[in-house]
């Protein structure tokens, strides 16, 4: 069979390191990235002596990327030295450092001043530095990180295998230095609808500039003092899948300014169903883990965030299952500006077990009662902060599709409650409370995980969300992460066969029940490590399914 499937992909030496902006959705002038070479070494002491081997931030110490490629032994410490300097114009009032990803815990030791433990929680985080920066620095950061299973770990193991993979130890994603007056503006909440904006912002000021711009054009401009308002907008232009309109937000106070964005959009289910904008949406989408070959859990720049997404989207898929990981805040800007849902997993903690979470569960057990499942008490609270965390960090996105809570019962315990506790708070967001299995009586989506012949039960169910499917495995040697046949629910033994399992499952099986199903998510966008059921393959330089063809499949799906 003849495929269309080379892809024009970069090669790793054009790394790019993160020069820009961090916060699309809160962007302003003073930021200085501190990316590129530091010097860092791994001890089981916490000695700031003999730091001298080079490491390239912001990639883990495992990933070919950092130039380290070490695995991290228990109780030992990655100790990292980064000397920068800074004028005196970009010093303000206040000062911050931005870490928007380290695993598991860190502290700083910033011109001799040492500041207390962080724990992020896969989140990005940021410490006051006021008293300590100067006009040359010496920072100094120590990360602990022995993927102790209380804190939200997602598909790390000390023993990578199969499902499972490599992890990823301290600074993993990019670290910039910001500098603000007083009175700046902290954070902004933007809730919108299909006729405007609502707007809460935080800070000490309350004398606001407020422009909203239509491309280059002024649709919306007057001052208000107060924190909270609404703006409705004259002849909106929504934002969807197939036109993701955003609008310029323009925020300025007497002593700061800040550059944001909205999209006008309303996501809600109705008997069972998802809509957006008042239209019925099937959610046809793919599992994506972010995983890449060079930077583990780091693409080597925002541009592979960018590939991915138009990858699927050139497919014809509207959706990523962004599964027990967390990125960048710009990859949820990339799916806002390209029309890409996003459906967001919290990220799992806890001991897993493949017997009774994965085998028993897929023949046929999937009724346990899970009040009685990790009873750790830090483990449940960890992970109720790290989920409300991750939402206030995104609800911003008009991507954001809803949240995943449980995916089958990893780290699961009392999920009608943890829902209850959720949609309480958020009462407008979407929540998938046990995606797969051992499914209790709350969540928004009835979601199952139909593998092997379980999908000819589509028959016999309505209202149902297919949160994985699919899996088809073929290893293509020469763009693998290895020559052995490790790990897949079902191979192949050729290219022709699994594009026609492919065909055969969203013609046969999936379009025939499309009308009582919610969506479906195919497993999944890439190969990772021993997993070989992508669709992309390891090193994304292939497609591993004709584009062509897939294309076809994937109209016929998304026709109304």
């Amino acid at each position: 069979m003849k495929t269309n499937n080379t892809i024009n992909y970069r090669e790793i030496d054009n790394i790019f390191l993160y020069e820009e902006n961090p916060f699309p959705l809160l962007k302003r002038d003073n930021i200085l990235p501190l990316n590129g070479k530091w010097k860092v070494k791994i001890s089981k002491d916490i000695s700031l002596n003999n730091i001298n081997d080079d490491i390239l931030i912001p990639f883990p110490i495992e990933s070919k990327a950092s130039m380290i490629e070490k695995r991290l032994n228990k109780n030992e410490f990655i100790i990292y030295k980064k000397e920068f300097k800074i004028t005196d114009d970009f010093i303000k009032d206040l000062t911050f450092i931005h870490f928007l990803g380290v695993d598991q815990k860190y502290k700083i030791i910033l011109n001799d001043l040492e500041y207390d433990w962080v724990t992020p929680l896969n989140l990005p985080t940021k410490i006051d530095v006021s008293k300590s920066i100067k006009n040359d620095n010496v920072l100094y950061v120590i990360v602990m990180d022995n993927l102790d299973y209380v804190y939200p770990l997602g598909k790390q193991a000390k023993k990578p295998k199969g499902l499972f993979y490599t992890p990823f130890s301290g600074i993993y994603f990019p670290v910039f230095i910001e500098s603000v007056n007083y009175g700046y503006i902290e954070n902004i909440k933007l809730k919108t609808d299909l006729k405007g904006v609502n707007i809460d912002i935080i800070s000490s000021s309350l004398n606001f500039d407020i422009e909203i711009k239509d491309l280059d054009t002024t649709v919306y401009q007057n001052k208000h003092n107060t924190l909270s308002f609404r703006i409705d907008i004259d002849n909106p232009k929504l934002w969807d899948i197939n036109n993701p309109f955003l609008y310029k937000l323009i925020i300025k106070t007497d002593n700061d300014s800040i550059e944001s964005y909205f999209g006008l959009r309303q996501i809600e289910m109705v008997d069972g169903f998802v809509y957006l904008n008042n239209k019925k949406i099937f959610i046809n989408g793919v599992l994506d883990q972010g995983y890449y070959p060079e930077g583990i859990s780091t693409p080597i720049s925002y541009d592979d965030y960018e590939f991915d997404i138009l990858a699927m989207k050139n497919l014809g898929f509207n959706t990523l299952r962004k599964h027990i990981k967390v990125e960048m805040p710009y990859f949820y800007y990339l799916c806002d500006k390209h029309g890409m849902l996003v459906l967001q997993d919290f990220v799992n903690n806890g001991k897993y077990s493949f017997f009774s979470l994965t085998a028993l569960p897929t023949i046929g057990f999937k009724n346990r009662n899970d009040k009685k499942m990790n009873k750790n008490i830090t483990q449940r609270s960890n992970f109720i902060v790290a989920g409300d965390g991750l939402i206030k960090s995104l609800e911003n996105h008009p991507c954001i599709l809803g949240y995943t809570i449980f995916n089958e019962g990893w780290g699961q315990f009392s999920s009608d409650q943890v829902y209850t506790l959720f949609k309480d708070n958020y009462n407008d967001i979407l929540f998938d409370s046990t995606s797969g299995w051992f499914i209790k009586n709350k969540s928004d989506f009835n979601s199952l995980h139909l593998y092997f012949k379980n999908i000819d039960k589509l028959n016999k169910l309505d209202k149902v969300f297919i949160s994985e499917f699919g899996a088809l495995c073929y290893k293509d040697i020469d763009h693998a992460y290895s020559n052995k046949r490790v790990f897949g629910y079902k191979y192949f033994n050729s290219l022709f066969d699994v594009m026609n399992e492919f065909e055969n499952l969203y013609i046969n099986k999936i379009l025939p029940y499309k009308d009582k199903l919610v969506g479906a998510i195919y497993t999944q966008l890439s190969d990772i490590e021993e997993e070989d059921n992508g669709i992309l393959t390891y090193d994304r330089k292939k497609y591993k399914l004709d584009v062509d063809k897939v294309k076809q499949i994937m109209k016929k799906i998304n026709e109304k």
